[in-house]
């Protein structure tokens, strides 16, 4: 899906704010065919499909938040500190008012999401709402556009722009070790060009003895860069327990499984776990079991982590992992992501389970919650388009899992409406 930052210079009454006066714009933000700046004026009762806005402070906030907007993930529990501010471009408007609009990394691609957005003491009101994927690369090129036709604004108008300038300069001229640095800090939802000595030098060191193919979520899952030794240690600890993984029937099935061709996250972990059900015959056999006997048996270790972020971490070449302490459901639940992300996984090394809202975290979500309460297995079991909440918690208890991963299912599916929730 296409993105396009459209904008006009226009003419500005004259103000003590130069920059602002003469960087005014009416600014139209179109993702495919939404316009996200399509706004309602209150006091004539019009439609616009743009808002006029001084682009200079929206060019200072994206070179500010640079490495954030491109690196910095979203967690599906408690986020950053000044997360929303970092992803959010109505805080990029410094007293004038932008859409509610924000923008998440995923790999290859950026996730925006938009919502109906009526700001404090304004007499226009966002009216749209969505959520949609845009690549990367062409989120990155609407942005440079506007950074550089606002410097080039001001250089015309001979108005000062040595900060922005000058970090816009510095973006563009990190080497490679510089860029990596950069989005390590990110992840932690660090601004790379303010990083004190001492946790700069953590950083490095941690980047530099994790497995590569961890090493970006165990950033981003880490609460805090302070606890990034106890992370390395815990890493260090599980790996250990990982070493007694025995060979696994499980690379048998995997090059059994026809591969998916959903694109969606879920949709695929959806697919994958129908695809597993269907080539051992336990689609409809209620609980699954994973302590069967044989080469299926799918083991794992318990081990408290430092940040709640971290749930367990999985094998290079097993479904073997180690996860923190959970209830008997919590454990089945993360056995069951670990088993669909090493089913589904497409290159070498290791994998960190974790709360974060990627792709592949979303993915084993949605493989744990099909493999342990299949769609169609429920769609028989509810006999009703209406059900009562002691059915979901008995349902629960039949397959094993929170009565919450059995609600989600039957909404997610559209199977029934679960009343008095």
């Amino acid at each position: 899906m296409s993105v396009r930052f459209r904008f006009d210079w226009v003419d500005a009454p004259p103000s003590p704010d130069r920059l602002s006066c003469h960087t005014m714009a009416a600014l139209s933000i179109e993702v495919g065919s939404a316009p996200i700046t399509f706004v309602l004026d209150r006091s004539s009762r019009s439609w616009r499909d743009h808002v006029v806005v001084p682009l200079v402070h929206v060019a200072e906030w994206l070179v500010g938040n640079w490495w954030h907007l491109f690196h910095e993930v979203e967690n599906t529990g408690e986020q950053n500190p000044g997360f929303e501010c970092r992803h959010n471009l109505a805080f990029a408007g410094d007293g004038f008012v932008l859409p509610s609009l924000t923008m998440v990394p995923a790999p290859e691609r950026i996730r925006l999401r938009w919502r109906r957005h009526e700001p404090a003491h304004a007499r226009i009101e966002f009216v749209g709402e969505g959520e949609a994927s845009v690549e990367r690369e062409e989120l990155e090129a609407q942005f440079r556009d506007l950074v550089d036709a606002v410097l080039e604004r001001l250089r015309g108008h001979g108005l000062p722009l040595e900060t922005l300038d000058r970090e816009w300069a510095a973006v563009n001229a990190l080497d490679p070790d510089e860029r990596e640095f950069s989005r390590a800090a990110a992840l932690l939802g660090i601004d790379p060009f303010d990083v004190p000595d001492a946790l700069a030098a953590a950083i490095v060191t941690f980047w530099e003895h994790t497995e590569p193919s961890i090493r970006d979520d165990a950033l981003a899952a880490t609460a805090s860069a302070d606890c990034l030794p106890e992370v390395g240690h815990w890493l260090s600890q599980a790996f250990e327990d990982l070493e007694e993984t025995a060979s696994s029937g499980w690379a048998d099935v995997r090059r059994a499984l026809p591969p998916p061709s959903a694109v969606e996250p879920w949709r695929r972990g959806y697919a994958l776990a129908r695809s597993v059900h269907r080539e051992l015959g336990t689609g409809d056999s209620g609980r699954f079991d994973f302590a069967r006997n044989g080469s299926l048996a799918l083991r794992s270790h318990e081990r408290p982590a430092p940040s709640t972020r971290i749930q367990g971490l999985v094998a290079a070449d097993a479904p073997t992992c180690v996860v923190t302490p959970r209830g008997e459901s919590g454990r089945r639940f993360l056995q069951a992501r670990a088993l669909g992300d090493y089913l589904d996984r497409s290159g070498p090394g290791p994998v960190i389970l974790s709360s974060l809202a990627t792709d592949r975290q979303a993915r084993s979500r949605a493989f744990a919650a099909e493999l342990l309460a299949p769609a169609e297995s429920l769609r028989r079991r509810l006999g009703s388009t209406l059900v009562e909440p002691e059915q979901v918690d008995e349902l629960g208890h039949e397959y094993g899992v929170f009565t919450e991963v059995i609600r989600r299912q039957i909404e997610n599916h559209g199977l029934a409406t679960v009343v008095g929730w």
